[in-house]
């Protein structure tokens, strides 16, 4: 720490040092070529950016330059005096014009012109002035240039012209006078001419000469979305980069994926059903070159992302990278900047995207005699005297009781409760602020931001309430022309409070919809005047009202210093250290709750255990460290870069759990103010990563490309003998419109570039002892000893003792284009795979008293391709537009899979459902011949006795696909699987995302749509079967069900019966959709006007997150959820942009 500040208090005592500009040297050595080509020639040897106005430069004009060693000056200076041009420096920005001719002393001066003057500045989208823009009235050779502040003025025509603007990287536009004096304007970059950079591996390239499958976005395109966190902000936003939105709780965390399949994990979520399954694993995130995580982050702090999808580009991460790369680039201060504060509000609502109608009260009683009656049987006089009940109760609550009692003397409850009404609100507020200050003087930059985001849940019963605070700091400093020192500290904090239910945290949201017994029928609390007077009932909305509640911090600290120096020319050596910790603290306070479910003399407790309280802490510290060093040199038209370098990273994660039962006082949730059994947990857990990397770039004539990653890595989570690979990787391109006989392509492609790479990658992602056999623990033996049952060890597992890493191995295939300057095109293709995954080993006898061994020996195989169209234009009237398409698909199989010898396609075997061959997603089922209208129906069908002993008309009925008369799943193996078959995929197939910007005089319009083209999903969820599956049920639902009278239903009968519920293709949904993801309106107020109340800029905006969609999806279900949890949210905001 003492080290970190002292490097920072050698930073910011040089803030006010006198400066030097560093000298950037290179080598030219052209013949006769083009002054632009010079001038490309240099861009891509330096940071330097050309501008200047149409005309300046003669194009038929040749030079030859040879130089070694030289500096910007040297070569200007050598060209510049025989073409009659001069130049101008700021920073990297080299403006040339023409020289001025000398008017002699005694020259006759020009006679006044009579004209309009106009005079105004030229600023980019984010205020900053272009020097060298060029202004002309349209139509005349009358025009000037903006200074280096920006501002120009011209003497035009009338009062009626049009100015063209125009300036080198940006999109040019013409602004019609209308009379006015004073114009300012905004141009907009053009990405199309720009040299793009790109962030790529510990450092950074021109797109142009990308060799790897490498995708970015800037913030620019992830501005003005209500959104609460990156996940949301990036779905669909780049092409294969999977986002997966668990559902719209406040707290949750989006999941990341690139490319699909991944490798192969064991889903142990249910004991009794514990199996392997394709795993989409999470991609390496790295924010500013830290590993975090990315939701914890502001979105108003992003400055770009860049996901590396191959091999190609992403080995220089080695063992962390097999499922690719993000990297997360935050913003920085700007030299040469004034002080620049900006505030951005915005306050949204959300209300769920789906809300289930629930049946009511005597419906649903109504529907179980039915059901009773379409078996043959007779409904009890019980199931009428309560349907009565019910009726009297819903039409005069005032005179009735919402229950009666059993002949037994057990309560019946009819009252009419609408669960949802009681605990959803119909819209949940959200505030965010942010403030930051960004500038720099000549040799410091920083950057300070400060956000706020206070977000209510849905649930209106207890607390459900979200909190966010987000500190970033950003410093750079040129200590002296060879040193410069670049510091971060950042801070996040969430904090969330949350309704909790027995056991832990519930799933509300699917709990209100079932069990109508307890959640319709019974009110909240009794009344006043029954037996046991006001108290609380069996009710799931008693259990969210009472007080139970859990709360969670999560907090993180980063602290970062990078120095950077430069030893020669060109060659640079540079590193980071950074320290960040990471703390999770929960709270759950369950009281005691009595409550009246069935007896009014039996008070039940509500939970299965005391009341208690549990506090959890976790910490992670965490050290990373960086040294690496870069070269890069110009031999004639041979361009070299090398790029070596080390990394170092330590984790340490600490647990610790205290329990206490019994609770005191509920006022004083503390764990010593508690009456029963106490418990503490702890553990403590290491790893470690050490490595060693490399990029080698050869460029020749900036037509073929050449490069090589790769990285000798080492983890601590392997055996001694075996923690250290190398991993390697090459990719090629080949810029075909660079070549000398690509003229014909001219002018219609500006650019076209084909590119291939080939690399393997490891997997460290297992856990951090599982080369370790560890024991195992019984907390109590069946045997006594000295009359106590003590505490048993079980002994430890097998282990491999060859066990390595899993590698994957990637081919890519691409094609890169530029047509007429507005289109971009990009399409690639790939084929990854997985070898040496984890999975069992083979069975030991039991005798043996171990389980076998985990060995590697499973493969997998995911093939893909991905597609990014953008146009961007610009009509007369100055009205500019882009639109852009991003589409992607996959599909991972199983090669090897040793852990399934008899190709169990499904059962709660462990191995069961993967085999060789099995696709992800697939979806076995039996294929639905109809519903039986009859009895003789009945009799005439193949039997279906295997799956339910009785058989009525109303139920469904199945195809006998393999002939043997009977309905059934055969030996449940991929050889035998009886009457099922594969009858849809669960994966994602043609995901896409389509942007469409608009931008005209001081509006601008952003239109996104995001969705899946194809993928089916098997609903089993009982709040879609509703009363079939012993739930609630639904108005939509209910009223599409099997009667003798409505024959051509869709459902069913509604009776509760597995057996109609069986995986077939009659129900299975149909989930592709198209939503509008974001649509958000904003006017910035003319620049007049803002100077006139002292801002620079005031932006309002009015948007909206997913505010419609078509989908086949039943309404009740969301069609990127498919399920009954927390609901996705639909969102509407209205935002406020200043900057001062």
């Amino acid at each position: 720490m003492k080290i970190f500040l002292l490097f920072i208090g050698i930073g910011l005592s040089s803030v006010y040092a006198s400066h030097s500009t560093a000298q950037t040297r290179m080598d030219i050595n052209v013949e006769n070529i083009t002054i632009q080509n010079l001038f490309k020639k240099i861009q891509e040897k330096s940071e330097y950016v050309f501008f200047y106005k149409d005309g300046t430069i003669d194009s038929d004009r040749k030079v030859s330059v040879k130089l070694t060693n030289a500096t910007l000056q040297d070569i200007l200076n050598r060209v510049f005096p025989a073409n009659g041009l001069v130049y101008e420096l700021d920073g990297r920005q080299v403006v040339v014009r023409k020289k001025p001719l000398k008017i002699p002393d005694d020259a006759e001066a020009p006679q006044a012109v009579q004209g309009w003057e106009v005079s105004g500045t030229v600023t980019d989208t984010e205020g900053q002035p272009l020097p060298g823009a060029s202004i002309v009235e349209k139509g005349t050779d009358s025009g000037t240039q903006s200074d280096f502040d920006g501002n120009f003025s011209i003497t035009v025509s009338d009062q009626d012209a049009i100015l063209a603007i125009s300036y080198m990287g940006f999109v040019s536009t013409e602004v019609p006078v209308n009379g006015q004096s004073e114009i300012n304007i905004t141009l907009k970059e053009d990405v199309a001419n720009l040299e793009e950079v790109v962030v790529v591996g510990y450092g950074t390239q021109k797109k142009v000469n990308l060799t790897g499958a490498v995708s970015q976005v800037t913030s620019e395109a992830l501005e003005n979305r209500p959104v609460a966190n990156m996940g949301q902000a990036l779905q669909g936003v780049l092409p294969n980069l999977n986002i997966n939105i668990p559902n719209g709780n406040p707290n949750a965390t989006p999941t990341f994926n690139i490319r699909g399949g991944t490798s192969l994990q064991l889903n142990d979520d249910n004991p009794n059903n514990k199996k392997f399954e394709f795993q989409t694993g999470s991609p390496f995130i790295l924010v500013d070159g830290v590993q975090m995580d990315i939701n914890m982050l502001n979105p108003e702090d992003i400055e770009s992302i860049s996901i590396l999808k191959d091999a190609a580009s992403a080995a220089i991460y080695g063992a962390r990278a097999a499922n690719g790369v993000v990297l997360v680039t935050t913003k920085k201060g700007r030299r040469s900047q004034k002080p620049r504060i900006t505030y951005n509000t915005s306050f949204q609502y959300s209300r769920p995207s789906a809300r289930p109608g629930l049946l009511d009260a005597y419906t649903i009683q109504e529907a179980a005699i039915k059901a009773v009656e379409l078996e043959g049987r007779t409904p009890s006089g019980d199931m009428y005297e309560t349907l009565d009940a019910i009726k009297a109760y819903r039409d005069n609550p005032e005179e009735n009781q919402p229950y009666i009692m059993s002949p037994g003397g057990s309560i019946i409850w009819v009252a009419n409760t609408r669960p949802y009404d009681e605990a959803v609100r119909n819209a949940a507020p959200m505030m965010k602020h942010n403030l930051s200050l960004r500038g720099g003087s000549e040799r410091n930059t920083y950057m300070v931001s400060l956000g706020y985001q206070d977000q209510e849940g849905i649930y209106k019963i207890n607390t459900d309430k979200f909190k966010r605070y987000n500190v970033l700091v950003n410093v750079g400093s040129e200590v002296t022309d060879w040193l410069k020192m670049d510091y971060q500290v950042s801070w996040n904090n969430t904090v969330y409070e949350e309704p909790i239910g027995p056991g832990g945290k519930g799933n509300w949201w699917n709990a209100l919809g079932r069990e109508p017994d307890r959640n319709i029928n019974m009110p909240i609390k009794t009344p006043a005047d029954s037996p046991v007077g006001e108290m609380y009932t069996d009710n799931i909305l008693s259990f969210m009202s009472y007080g139970a509640n859990r709360k969670s911090v999560n907090e993180r600290l980063l602290m970062k210093i990078a120095p950077s120096i430069r030893l020669l020319n060109n060659w640079n050596l540079k590193a980071d250290f950074s320290y960040m910790s990471r703390n999770y603290r929960k709270k759950d306070v369950l009281p005691e709750l009595l409550r009246v479910e069935k007896d009014w003399d039996n008070l039940t407790n509500a939970h299965t255990s005391p009341s208690y309280i549990d506090k959890t802490s976790d910490r992670t510290d965490q050290y990373t460290l960086n040294i690496y060093s870069d070269y890069a040199a110009t031999l004639g038209s041979h361009n070299i870069t090398l790029l070596a370098g080390f990394n170092q990273e330590w984790l340490k994660y600490e647990h610790l759990r205290g329990r206490g039962e019994g609770i005191l006082s509920p006022g004083i949730p503390v764990i010593n103010q508690t009456t029963g059994n106490e418990y503490a947990y702890d553990g403590e857990s290491h790893w470690a990563v050490r490595g060693a990397f490399y990029r080698i770039t050869y460029n020749f004539d900036n037509r073929y490309l050449l490069e090589s990653n790769g990285r000798y890595d080492g983890t601590s989570r392997f055996p001694t003998d075996r923690r250290f690979k190398f991993f390697p990787s090459i990719s090629g391109a080949w810029r075909f419109s660079e070549e000398s006989f690509a003229g014909f392509l001219k002018p219609a492609f500006d650019e076209l570039k084909f590119r291939a790479g080939y690399g393997s990658l490891g997997n460290q992602n297992v856990s951090n002892y599982i080369y370790i056999p560890s024991y195992g623990t019984v907390s109590q033996v069946q045997h006594l000893f000295n009359g106590t049952r003590p505490i048993g060890i079980t002994p430890p597992g097998l282990v491999d003792p060859y066990l390595t890493w899993e590698t994957a191995t990637t081919l890519d295939l691409g094609v890169d284009m530029t047509l007429f300057s507005k289109l971009d095109l990009s399409f690639g293709w790939y084929r990854k795979k997985v070898k040496d995954i984890l999975v069992d080993g083979d069975k030991y006898p039991a005798v043996l008293g171990a389980s076998s061994p985990t060995k590697n020996s499973g493969e997998i195989q995911t093939t893909g391709w991905e597609l990014e169209v953008k146009w961007r234009d610009q009509l007369s009237n100055g009205f500019r537009y882009d639109i852009g398409l991003n589409l992607w698909d996959y599909q991972s199989e199983v090669l090897s899979f040793d852990g399934n010898p008899n190709k169990i396609i499904d059962s709660g075997n462990r191995s069961g459902g993967l085999y060789e061959g099995a696709k992800l997603g697939d979806i076995w089922g039996y294929e639905t011949a109809g519903i039986f209208q009859s009895e003789e129906e009945i009799e005439a069908a193949p039997s279906q006795e295997l799956l339910n002993s009785r058989w009525f008309p109303g139920d469904v009925r199945y195809k006998d696909l393999n002939g043997d008369g009977e309905i059934g799943p055969g030996e449940n193996t991929l050889e035998n699987s009886g009457d099922r078959k594969i009858i849809g995929n669960s994966t994602p197939r043609y995901q896409f995302g389509l942007n469409m910007n608009a931008f005209w005089k001081n509006f601008d319009l952003n239109i996104f749509f995001q969705g899946v083209g194809k993928r089916d999903f098997w609903l089993g969820h009982n709040m879609y079967w509703g009363g079939m599956a012993g739930s609630s049920g639904t108005w939509d639902v209910y009223n599409n069900t099997w009667t003798p009278e409505r024959t051509d239903a869709y459902f069913p009968a509604y009776k509760n019966k597995g057996a109609n519920r069986q995986v077939q293709t009659r129900y299975l949904q149909d989930a592709s959709y198209i939503r509008l993801k974001n649509l958000a309106l904003g006017y910035t107020l003319p620049k007049e006007v803002s100077q006139k109340i002292k801002v620079e800029k005031l932006r309002l905006s009015a948007s909206a997150y997913n505010i419609w969609e078509y989908t086949k999806v039943p309404d009740l279900f969301d069609p990127e959820l498919m399920s009954a949890d927390y609901p996705m949210m639909r969102s509407f905001a209205l935002g406020l942009q200043v900057t001062f």
